[in-house]
């Protein structure tokens, strides 16, 4: 598949530090469509992989927790010495971005929420709180058969964009998720992480309802984020990659 680059702005020489964080059953594969396009202007990009998940699924294991999910990025800022970091989290990571966020504010230029999941008030929460009680009892029960691992669901509504090509390598990568990373909270308690410019990018296709859609552009609003919206599916770094890359790139100037 051929992939165009972006325009590129006065972004290009400001030496910026992408953290891309992948959401549920991905790894850091699922970004070789995007970090081309970024890496084209001269910025880093990071691509870590969660714990239990893609190149790291010897690792999985029931005590996984969010905890450790968290511990994993800020290791790689920590480690990699990196500071003035865009740090993106997709789906499921928004909730480990918040706790990466918390931990390590001074690190961050910008914190980007995409198509993720995000506290709507100031009370801890978790991704179990997400889903109605039938549903969590459900996912629970398919994860004690999986070794506490959630497989990825066959009728997942996110696919609007993507390739059959694509969809194929996306199935055949992804690993079950280690379901305990959904019960543990998280809160934006620290000060300074408030102080750290936000960004939310909706997927407007992503199978979500339109009043669950409208309450992210109130919490946007509310909140003083910026907000983007992209006409596709829940992974736009596979469907999307040329105008999530150009959103990205567009970010920084709103610091």
């Amino acid at each position: 598949m051929t992939r165009e680059s972006p325009a590129q702005d006065g972004n290009a020489d400001s030496g910026l530090s992408f953290v891309l964080v992948p959401g549920a059953w991905l790894g850091g594969w699922c970004w070789k469509y995007l970090t081309p396009l970024l890496r084209e202007g001269g910025h880093e990009v990071y691509t870590p992989t969660l714990t239990g998940l893609g190149e790291r699924e010897h690792l999985a294991s029931p005590d996984t927790d969010l905890e450790t999910h968290v511990r994993d990025i800020v290791n790689v800022l920590t480690y990699e010495d990196l500071e003035d970091v865009v740090l993106v989290g997709h789906s499921y990571a928004g909730l480990v971005v918040l706790g990466v966020a918390e931990e390590v504010p001074e690190r961050l230029a910008h914190v980007v929420y995409l198509d993720a999941l995000v506290p709507m008030d100031d009370n801890p929460v978790s991704a179990s709180d997400f889903y109605p009680p039938e549903e969590w009892a459900a996912m629970e029960e398919i994860a004690d058969d999986n070794d506490g691992g959630w497989p990825l669901p066959d009728d997942h509504p996110g696919w609007v964009g993507i390739s059959d090509e694509d969809t194929a390598w996306m199935r055949n990568k992804a690993t079950p998720h280690p379901l305990n990373t959904f019960t543990q909270t998280v809160a934006a308690e620290n000060p300074e992480t408030k102080t750290v410019p936000h960004s939310y990018i909706l997927c407007r296709d992503n199978g979500m309802d339109e009043s669950v859609l409208e309450m992210v552009r109130q919490l946007c609003a509310e909140r003083a984020w910026e907000l983007s919206e992209l006409e596709t599916g829940h992974w736009p770094m596979v469907s999307v990659p040329e105008e999530l890359a150009q959103h990205l790139l567009d970010v920084p100037q709103n610091v």
